[in-house]
């Protein structure tokens, strides 16, 4: 198809996109989250962060999802009154408050999400789109030479997509 991008083209590079060390803390993540988020504005709001081993190899992702649910204290993952009413975490909220700042100094290697699918940089766009819908997910790092180059998100997919669909 002509004008078809590669992943490397639509990518956000490592350097520009938030990555952290595994033995980070959620509460360190969360700043380096809000960071990026100021540095960022208008151009990307980071859903996720790479982490990385002392090698930098790749880990894993830390998702927002990953962080909030690592912040939840285990008696309210674990109480079945929960699980079968969800809204009775309010009549448990006062628990929340100090838990919060404790579980905030687990490592984020305890929480973050391991890497479902990569993608090679001079992959067509279409490869990263089918594997995005087939695993599920909205982010996927791209590797260039055995390391991680980038990552590309669903949203710059669609925008491309929308691009050639509405003819801009």
């Amino acid at each position: 198809m002509p004008g078809l991008k590669t992943a490397a083209e639509l990518m956000i590079p490592l350097e520009d996109y938030p990555h952290i060390p595994y033995w980070f803390t959620l509460r360190q993540a969360m700043a380096i989250v809000r960071e990026a988020a100021l540095k960022f504005e208008g151009a990307f709001e980071p859903r996720a962060v790479l982490v990385f081993d002392e090698r930098y190899q790749l880990m894993g992702i830390l998702t927002l999802r990953d962080i909030i649910t690592g912040l939840e204290p285990k008696f309210l993952q674990e109480t079945s009154l929960v699980k079968m009413d969800p809204s009775l975490t309010v009549l448990l909220g006062d628990f929340f408050g100090p838990k919060i700042k404790e579980q905030s100094q687990r490592p984020v290697s305890e929480v973050m999400s391991l890497i479902k699918t990569t993608v090679k940089a001079g992959d067509p766009i279409a490869k990263p789109l089918y594997l995005m819908i087939k695993e599920k997910v909205s982010l996927m790092p791209v590797m260039q030479g055995g390391k991680v180059a980038g990552m590309l998100r669903l949203s710059d997919l669609f925008g491309e997509i929308s691009k050639l669909v509405l003819g801009d």
